[in-house]
C-alpha cells in the first residue's frame, strides 16, 4: 500500500488554509497536531476512481484567544456535500431522540408562547421539524444538501435549501419573522464560516428566545481518546468556554447544559439566550463544567500537544498487535466502514497488508473501497463464503457492546475483535 502521507502534488485537493480562528478571527493560533495528508472521511470509491482520489492536509489548531480547537484546513462545501446520502429519518434511534427533544423543548420553553415558532440549522430531511410541526409549531429549517431536501415532502414545515449564514438569516427573517427557538443538531461541528452563523442566530432569535443545540463535546474527545472523530468534515471541537466566547460576541450567553448520551457518543446539549432577554438563573451544570474544564486543562495548548503524543502511542500499540497476528498467520478483517474507520486506517497506515476486507451493514457501500487505503467493503455474510476471519478490527469501537451482542455467531466460533481505542485490547479475552 502506498503511504497516504507520501503523495504527488496532483493528489492534493483544493482547500482553504485558515490562519485565523473561525470563531473569533484571532491569528493567535497554535498547531497542536499533524495527521499528514488524509482522504475525505466519507469518500468511499470504486477501483476506477483511485487515480483521481484527492487527499488534504489535516492539522489540529488551538486558538489561544478563544480556546476553540479546530481543523484549520477547510474543504469547499460543494466537495463535502455533493454526494450527501445521510438521511436522519432512516435511523430509528435518531427519530426517537428528536421526537423526545421536540417534546421537551415544547413543554419547557414553548407551550405558553403565542403562535410558537422554531427554526433549525442543518435540518437534514426534517427529522426534528416533523415533531415540532406535529405539536402545532411553525417549523422552518435550512440545509445545504440538495438531494436530501428534494426528497422531503414538506408537510407542515418548510426547508430552505442553502448554507446557513447571516444573509440567509436576513432572508428568512424577512419572510417568516424572528423565532421563539433556534435549534441545531450536531451541525455546529461541520460549519466553516462560524462568525456569519453567529450573526445569523442573533438576527433570527427573538429577544426572549432560546437557542438550543447539541454538538460533540471536546471533553469526551480527549478523555475517551476519540481521535478518530477528528477529520475534515468535523472541523470544530467545542468546550463550554469556547462556546461562551463565541456566543458572547453576538450578545448571547449559555444558561444550561446537559449531556445527551446514547445517540452519538460524547454529546452535550447547550442552552443559550440573548443577554437580558430571559430571567432563568445560570444552571449549576454550567458552573460545574466550567470548573472541570479548567481543572483538566482544556484552555491550555499543552494539553492538546500531550494528547497528540498519546494518540501516537495507541498507533504504535495497534500496529504492534496487527504485526504479531499476521506473523502468526491470522486472518484479519475490518468491521465498520465509517469516517472513524477512515481516520484510524489512514493515520495508522492500515490497508490490505493487514486487512483482507472491511465489512459493513450498509448495502450502499458494498463493492466500494475505503478512502485512502483502498480495502474493499463487503457485507457480513461474505465472512461465511471466504476463509473464517480470526480477528475483526472494530472501527465501530464505541458501539462495542452492541456489536458483541449482534455477532455472537462470530465469537461462538472463536472469532475475536481487536478494539483500537481508547486502548488496544482483544475481546472476548
Amino acid at each position: 500500500m502506498q503511504d497516504p502521507n507520501d503523495q504527488p502534488n496532483n493528489q492534493i485537493g483544493k482547500y482553504i488554509q485558515h490562519t485565523t480562528c473561525r470563531c473569533c478571527g484571532s491569528n493567535n493560533m497554535a498547531t497542536v497536531m499533524d495527521f499528514g495528508a488524509m482522504p475525505l472521511a466519507g469518500g468511499f470509491l470504486k477501483s476506477e476512481q483511485f487515480a483521481q482520489e484527492k487527499l488534504y492536509p489535516l492539522h489540529v489548531a488551538f486558538c489561544r484567544a478563544c480556546t476553540l480547537v479546530q481543523v484549520p484546513e477547510a474543504i469547499p462545501p460543494a466537495t463535502l456535500f455533493k454526494d450527501y446520502f445521510y438521511f436522519s429519518s432512516a435511523i430509528k434511534t435518531l427519530v426517537d431522540h428528536c421526537t423526545a427533544w421536540a417534546g421537551e423543548m415544547h413543554d419547557r420553553f414553548l407551550k405558553n408562547c403565542p403562535n410558537p415558532s422554531v427554526f433549525e440549522i442543518g435540518c437534514n430531511d426534517g427529522v426534528m421539524l416533523k415533531p415540532f410541526a406535529a405539536l402545532g409549531l411553525k417549523a422552518v429549517g435550512v440545509d445545504p444538501a440538495t438531494n436530501v431536501v428534494k426528497s422531503v415532502k414538506q408537510e407542515g414545515f418548510t426547508i430552505v435549501n442553502d448554507f446557513f449564514n447571516e444573509e440567509v438569516a436576513k432572508r428568512v427573517r424577512a419572510e417568516h419573522g424572528q423565532f421563539d427557538m433556534i435549534t441545531s443538531s450536531y451541525s455546529f461541528a461541520h460549519i466553516d464560516d462560524m462568525m456569519s452563523v453567529g450573526k445569523g442566530v442573533a438576527e433570527l432569535l427573538k429577544a426572549d428566545g432560546v437557542f438550543v443545540f447539541e454538538v460533540y463535546y471536546l471533553g469526551t474527545l480527549i478523555e475517551e481518546m476519540q481521535y478518530d472523530m477528528i477529520y475534515h468534515e468535523h472541523c470544530n471541537y467545542y468546550s463550554l468556554k469556547s462556546l461562551q466566547n463565541f456566543l458572547g460576541a453576538y450578545g448571547m450567553e449559555i444558561f444550561d447544559t446537559t449531556f445527551t448520551p446514547g445517540v452519538r457518543s460524547g454529546a452535550v446539549r447547550f442552552f443559550a439566550r440573548k443577554k437580558g432577554g430571559r430571567s432563568e438563573s445560570i444552571a449549576e451544570s454550567v458552573k460545574t463544567m466550567e470548573r472541570q474544564e479548567q481543572e483538566k486543562g482544556y484552555y491550555n495548548e499543552k494539553t492538546f500537544v500531550e494528547y497528540g503524543k498519546k494518540i501516537e502511542l495507541t498507533k504504535i500499540e495497534l500496529l504492534k498487535t496487527l504485526d504479531q497476528l499476521k506473523a502468526q498467520g491470522k486472518t484479519i478483517i475490518g468491521y465498520g466502514a465509517s469516517g472513524r474507520g477512515t481516520m484510524i486506517m489512514n493515520y495508522c497506515g492500515i490497508g490490505t497488508q493487514y486487512l483482507d476486507y472491511v465489512v459493513d451493514d450498509a448495502p450502499a457501500k458494498h463493492g466500494f473501497y475505503t478512502p485512502g487505503t483502498h480495502v474493499v467493503i463487503q457485507p457480513w455474510d461474505y465472512t461465511e463464503k471466504e476463509k473464517f476471519p480470526d480477528f475483526a478490527l472494530l472501527f465501530a469501537w464505541s458501539f462495542m457492546n452492541e456489536v458483541l451482542k449482534k455477532r455472537t455467531d462470530y465469537t461462538a466460533k472463536g472469532g475475536k475483535f481487536i478494539v483500537p481505542l481508547p486502548s488496544v485490547r482483544v475481546v472476548p479475552e
